[in-house]
């Protein structure tokens, strides 16, 4: 039975691109100390005996092997703290908030956060509210010492509304020229999402003297690339098979502006077992097989081998057949890269389990394999219109 599990455990780690646990070990033995407790407009005072600190740079471009593994060590601790939850539903017990913290994620040791990043930070909170009602007992510690660059980042998209420090915000404010979106969420394939972002980054540019900003959206195909990727979400990151109870079977997107330099970013990111993994269940997995063959000499199994993840994305990336073979569902991978050939300039970027795929127009694609899985994809484009 031993034997079962841990060989269940590691099919996991391998499927979803988990951080065993014996990953980089953040927290700090501070002992006995006083915090600041912020919620809802009320600041209390409270106690702790240990920290988590979180890494200086948190963005996954410029430091991706630590925030990775932060991010696996953030998911286990919200994961204990939503499962003993669970437990005291199930005996009866009263919860209640209190003062007394036995550690808690430290963010003042946070300098930079890219707004992508804060994306991905956020969705694992929004995760473990939605699975296990944790937004009872979530809290911001220290709120005072956070860098106000940081703070104004996460207020931007969204993130200070999880943890009950405010509402959400009915006025978008403009930090050094850029206007961001506050995240939005879903399961299904939602056009009047995709149309309602999309419209809010062009009248923002229109606001700031950006002319038709939704008609270069719309000539940028941004709608049809946005729209294949919420559709391989719902067809293929959570299979039936995928029996995980921590899982919220979400996407989660957010967009930004720079209306002074025509430049539009969007992100989307989801929990699902990743590019890599769900490549065999298309129909199309033979003729990708055959197009590697071709290339690397031999064969390989792309579930089994994250080492090469990079290389198996941008593979997937240049056949890009639909998995469920249906016409209606998109021309596949490539038309989330065909955005920004349709874009005065731009980036795409795709990072989903141990690979990263990078294609900038006007450049041949990059790719990269990582030691650190990102659970999920995550999909990036950068465009000037």
């Amino acid at each position: 039975m031993q034997r079962r599990n841990i060989l269940k455990k590691k099919a996991r780690q391998r499927v979803l691109g988990e951080q065993p646990a014996d990953g980089i070990q953040r927290e700090q033995r501070l002992g006995l100390h006083q915090v600041a407790l912020y919620r809802k407009g009320t600041v209390s005072s409270g106690v702790s005996w240990s920290s988590v600190a979180m890494p200086e740079n948190f963005c996954l471009i410029e430091n991706y092997e630590e925030v990775s593994q932060f991010l696996a060590l953030l998911r286990r601790r919200l994961d204990t703290q939503g499962q003993r939850l669970n437990r005291m539903r199930v005996e009866g017990k009263k919860i209640v908030q209190s003062n007394r913290l036995q550690s808690y994620i430290d963010f003042a040791t946070l300098k930079h956060i890219s707004p992508v990043t804060a994306l991905v930070l956020a969705s694992e909170y929004d995760r473990a509210i939605a699975v296990f009602g944790v937004n009872e007992l979530l809290r911001a510690v220290n709120l005072h010492l956070w860098e106000p660059e940081v703070l104004a980042t996460l207020k931007d998209v969204g993130f200070l509304n999880l943890l009950g420090v405010e509402d959400p915000r009915s006025k978008l404010e403009e930090r050094n020229g850029i206007y961001t979106i506050p995240f939005i969420a879903g399961s299904k394939v939602r056009g009047e999402k995709i149309e309602g972002l999309i419209k809010a980054l062009g009248e923002l540019a229109g606001s700031s003297g950006v002319a038709d900003g939704e008609t270069l959206l719309g000539h940028s195909r941004v709608y049809d690339g946005l729209g294949e990727a919420i559709q391989n979400v719902q067809d293929h990151a959570y299979p039936v098979w995928l029996a995980d109870p921590s899982l919220a079977k979400k996407w989660w997107m957010t967009g930004a502006v720079e209306p002074n330099k025509k430049r539009f970013t969007i992100a989307i990111y989801d929990h699902g077992i990743s590019i890599p993994v769900s490549l065999p269940r298309w129909t199309k997995y033979d003729e990708f097989r055959a197009n590697v063959a071709k290339t690397v000499g031999g064969e390989y199994n792309p579930t089994d081998t994250p080492h090469r993840d990079g290389e198996t994305i941008a593979k997937a990336m240049e056949l890009g057949h639909s998995s469920t073979g249906k016409d209606y569902h998109g021309k596949g991978l490539p038309v989330i890269r065909d955005i920004i050939d349709n874009c005065r300039s731009g980036t795409v970027r795709i990072i989903s389990r141990n690979g990263t795929y990078t294609c900038t127009a006007g450049e041949e694609p990059k790719h990269a394999s990582h030691a650190s899985p990102l659970r999920g994809t995550l999909v990036e484009w950068e465009m000037l219109l």
